[in-house]
């Protein structure tokens, strides 16, 4: 009996043993500590000490590892010269006067009102049966399959005197839509619509200090307005619409357009600012979205996906198909257009749509995630008077044998045949913009999680090193004890199980001699 109990204590002290030597030699300072106290106050001083340290540093960890688990972001900022005609953003050009007067064939529409009849241009009555009238005009169209432009707008050589873009002509095949508020609208891309070759004759120079021409990155656009046949019922004012947008981007024409009058020369500079996303971003389209955006021609943005998303809601609430949905079908592939039914339009007078404020973009849109990459541009405008007085002659000649070439009349006025009575009616008529880039760099805003497994790992590695001077090597040294343990553990439990299968067989050996003799 005394051997067993002796052999169990020299089990544990060899148990103990392992583990003070551990103590004592630990790179836990701590620990260490604890272990050559020599007295009982100090080891109850660096216990209470260790404690309450490995307690504040689990607190730390628990904070990183709850951030990581947030996928916080963070936004790093950097420069980047992107001045070339690459980079060089779409532009859309409209007459702030949608359609041309004597080409407005609505009878109900055109008469009205006499010249007589109206005092100011507000009339609602009016405005509602142009606008029908309008979504009239594009529905039939896309039912029929016409050209995107009407007959009774503008059309392109009828705005357009000249363009040039880095010294070189552009085509006269701009990419065109129509927008019931705006009419006919042209967009020029420098990718598809600038011709190869530079001829001396497209060229200008405005001041002794413009840059390079080959290398200028500007567009100049010269355009006429034809003000003496704007519908007086409409608008009061005169101008180009013009809005800037990046490339094979459907235009929102009422979000940032720039209004551009007659009569000056208006230089436009323009800055880009790139915004790249990580998280929570639209980087691979659904199923549905590659549907409605299939045309190669267009690209997805959150703006847009928000419309189409709230004309279904529309036609859910109201059993009819919103009309400015018109507006974006003409842009799509020819599987899209036959999701609205053209016949049944919604009325404006319609007090359904009146129910429109109830349309959430974050509820019933969880799909309209932002672009991954957003591209906004920061415009700087500045003015001149176009044509000088001693340049009026050259500009109005050169614009009066345009015009004679499109086959309408000069000077429709009611004016006498005066010299300065024609100039002034060319003169108010005359917009030219000259848009270029900014010589600043671009600033280039991109997304990243500001915690990533390395940041988390290196984190919980300063909270260990700091509240109680633990390392990864400490780690390797506690898996060192333990496994010292485990494996005397494994020992003993193995020499007691060979002792008892000794023992019983000494037993049994014993008792079959004994019995034999």
């Amino acid at each position: 009996m005394s051997s067993s109990s002796e052999k169990k204590s020299e089990k544990e002290k060899s148990a103990l043993n392992i583990i003070k030597n551990w103590f004592l030699n630990s790179p836990t300072h701590g620990i260490r500590r604890i272990s050559c106290a020599t007295s009982i106050f100090e080891r109850i001083f660096w216990s209470t000490t260790f404690l309450a340290f490995t307690a504040l540093m689990c607190i730390f960890i628990y904070t990183v590892i709850l951030k990581y688990i947030g996928n916080p972001t963070k936004i790093n900022l950097s420069v980047k010269h992107y001045r070339d005609p690459i980079n060089f953003p779409a532009v859309t050009f409209c007459n702030l006067n949608p359609l041309r007067n004597e080409s407005l064939v609505d009878d109900d529409i055109h008469h009205q009102h006499t010249p007589t009849s109206y005092s100011s241009y507000i009339d609602n009555d009016y405005q509602n049966k142009f606008s029908e009238y309008m979504i009239r005009l594009l529905a039939k169209n896309l039912k029929n399959k016409r050209s995107p432009i009407i007959e009774s707008g503008y059309k392109l050589n009828d705005l357009l005197i000249k363009c040039t873009f880095n010294g070189r002509f552009c085509h006269r095949n701009l990419t065109s839509f129509f927008h019931p508020n705006y009419g006919n609208c042209y967009t020029f891309n420098n990718d598809i619509h600038v011709d190869r070759t530079q001829r001396n004759d497209s060229l200008h120079r405005w001041s002794i200090d413009d840059e390079d021409v080959e290398d200028s990155y500007k567009l100049f656009l010269e355009l006429y307005l034809y003000q003496n046949e704007y519908i007086p019922y409409l608008d009061d004012r005169a101008a180009i619409r013009l809005f800037i947008h990046r490339k094979h981007q459907i235009p929102i024409l009422s979000q940032t357009s720039l209004f551009l009058p007659p009569t000056t020369f208006t230089k436009l500079i323009f800055s880009q600012r790139i915004i790249s996303f990580s998280q929570r971003c639209r980087n691979n389209l659904t199923n549905n979205m590659k549907r409605i955006f299939g045309s190669n021609n267009v690209r997805y943005s959150q703006t847009l996906c928000f419309k189409l998303c709230e004309f279904r809601f529309i036609k859910k609430l109201c059993n009819c198909t919103d009309q400015l949905l018109m507006v974006f079908l003409q842009f799509f592939s020819q599987n899209y257009t036959t999701y609205a039914n053209t016949d049944n339009l919604c009325s404006i007078k319609n007090k359904c749509l009146t129910y429109r404020n109830l349309f959430n973009s974050s509820k019933h849109c969880p799909e309209c995630l932002p672009e991954c990459e957003l591209i906004q541009y920061k415009i700087q405008s500045s003015y001149a008077d176009y044509p000088n007085t001693r340049s009026t002659d050259k500009v109005l000649q050169r614009v009066e044998n345009y015009l004679k070439t499109t086959g309408y009349s000069v000077v429709p006025l009611n004016t006498s045949a005066c010299s300065n009575n024609r100039k002034g009616a060319l003169l108010d008529n005359i917009v030219a913009v000259e848009i270029s880039a900014s010589p600043f760099a671009t600033e280039i805003l991109s997304e990243s999680l500001m915690y990533t497994w390395v940041d988390v790992i290196s984190s919980i590695g300063g909270q260990t090193g700091l509240w109680i001077g633990v390392s990864l090597i400490s780690f390797v040294e506690i898996a060192e004890l333990l496994f010292l343990l485990m494996c005397h553990f494994i020992k003993t439990i193995y020499q007691s199980i060979l002792n008892h299968w000794k023992n019983l067989y000494e037993r049994v050996f014993i008792r079959k001699t004994s019995t034999k003799l």
